[in-house]
């Protein structure tokens, strides 16, 4: 009270809660950067010390997050009731896990090993669903990092320019890498220093093989291709209604041909093309096909103006491939698209799951259940601890019911991104970009593991949750 007249001071205070809330959400991106810049310098975080760093960092993170929400009096950005479906399935998936590494399940569910280890020891053995408990859990703690990378970059990215400053973030990163790789391959025969020893003639920057490190800068290649994109739209815009016969109209100066876009591109093409993966190849040229569809501009004076947009993206991307391209063409002329050993081991699983389809042999248990069904169909000598077709895997290691809800998971909030696109005209960059980076992941799912080096998923998820934090439109309060 002030000279007998009550003063409202919960406009002020509101607003400091929003200051702080805007300070505290900054930090967590830029530590979210920095996490995403750090998951591929230890082999792609393909180690099990690096799923322990990640397994405290991006969860303590969300905490955080949450945290301050609950200080702060602050809702989400998005509310939980626009998942429901996919928050859904997640629980549904992490709870069979935690069922599945559980002891004291029903004995028709419960491995048959665990009976047979308990005669052979002579004492009772607690069985579980999942032939590695161990395995199980570990792989459930990479789950649920992914997750956290998802509904941090969700709930941080809801303001369109943070959404966008991510892309341009994540680009920069995967051209670094890309960078590296060229060099750590001319200079020093690709061996990682302090890591891991050289492999002369491969490309593959921190990551433990090449087939990883083309579906990463693939990724790479994805969002530049978008930005530049979203750039040369942008430019055009104000010439929108001019002749385009005139000089100037149909291609853009050289000032504004947005040489950030171009320079970080480059570098991820050039890293891909050295890494002579022929599936990343194919399955980064899927998604620029896709992206240049939810590209193509839904309005303008004309359609030879809209396809003028495209044009010098498709010529730049066709001399790119013809200069950087002879590694990978020269594999495919020498060894064709398709690879004998990993469709038999892709035999061998559909028939191991013939033994379990339902409980399946636990969550990321492929390297203890294969060489139990390996048969003469591949070679006996090598060890094969992944089995290069994630689907497959995830079958096999939740079961068909469980494993498809994994794969619906993944599959429902890729297909809102690419429903987004229509549904917006502004911001679509992000949208493009998770759904672009989708069908490149998807695709190279079928012939490899990408998806399993934690490195991808991560920055996956990441693209994944910017792009479902712009499906709707900005004006649309999203929150709880």
């Amino acid at each position: 009270m002030a000279n007998g007249t009550l003063v409202d001071e919960r406009p002020a205070s509101l607003a400091g809660a929003r200051t702080a809330a805007g300070v505290i959400e900054s930090l967590l991106l830029v530590a979210l950067i920095l996490g995403l810049a750090w998951a591929p310098a230890w082999l792609g975080s393909n180690r099990p010390i690096a799923w322990g760093v990640n397994g405290i960092l991006f969860p303590g993170l969300v905490i955080a997050y949450e945290l301050s929400r609950v200080v702060l009096g602050r809702p989400h950005a998005v509310a939980a009731r626009y998942l429901l479906v996919p928050i859904g399935l997640f629980i549904c998936v992490v709870a069979w896990i935690l069922l599945q590494i559980s002891p004291g399940m029903p004995p028709s569910l419960v491995h048959p090993i665990w009976p047979l280890a308990a005669q052979a020891l002579g004492a009772p053995v607690p069985g579980t669903i999942s032939v590695d408990p161990g395995a199980s859990a570990i792989g459930l703690l990479r789950l649920i990092t992914d997750a956290s990378v998802f509904w941090l970059a969700l709930q941080l990215c809801r303001p369109a320019s943070r959404a966008h400053l991510l892309l341009y973030a994540i680009m920069a990163i995967i051209a670094v890498y890309a960078a590296l790789g060229l060099y750590l391959a001319v200079f020093e025969a690709s061996k990682i220093p302090y890591l891991d020893g050289s492999a002369p003639g491969l490309v593959r920057s921190t990551f433990i093989n090449r087939n990883s490190l083309a579906a990463y800068a693939g990724i790479g290649v994805i969002i530049a291709l978008t930005l530049w994109l979203r750039a040369l739209r942008a430019g055009a815009a104000p010439a929108a209604g001019l002749d385009l016969r005139r000089s100037g109209h149909f291609l853009p100066p050289m000032a504004q041909l947005h040489w950030v876009e171009i320079g970080a591109g480059l570098l991820a093409l050039s890293a891909l093309m050295a890494s002579g993966s022929r599936g990343g190849v194919i399955a980064t040229a899927t998604a620029i096909a896709c992206i240049l569809v939810l590209s193509f501009p839904r309005s303008g004076r004309s359609i030879v103006e809209r396809i003028s947009v495209l044009l010098l993206p498709l010529l730049a991307l066709g001399g790119a491939v013809a200069l950087l391209g002879d590694t990978v063409f020269g594999r495919i002329a020498a060894s064709g698209l398709t690879d004998t050993k990993r469709a038999a081991v892709n035999d061998i699983m559909v028939r191991s799951l013939q033994d379990a389809p339902f409980s399946g042999f636990g969550y990321g248990t492929f390297t203890d259940i294969f060489p139990v069904y390996r048969d003469q169909s591949i070679s006996t000598t090598g060890v094969w601890d992944k089995a290069h077709n994630t689907y497959l895997e995830v079958l096999q290691g939740l079961g068909l019911v469980f494993g498809t809800m994994m794969i619906t998971l993944v599959a429902w909030l890729v297909g809102v991104c690419a429903v987004g696109v229509f549904r917006r005209r502004r911001h679509r960059a992000p949208l493009i970009c998770a759904a672009g980076a989708g069908v490149l992941l998807g695709v190279h799912a079928l012939v490899d593991f990408s998806l399993q080096i934690q490195a991808i998923s991560l920055t996956f998820m990441a693209l994944l949750g910017a792009g479902v934090s712009q499906w709707a439109s900005s004006n649309a309060n999203l929150s709880d």
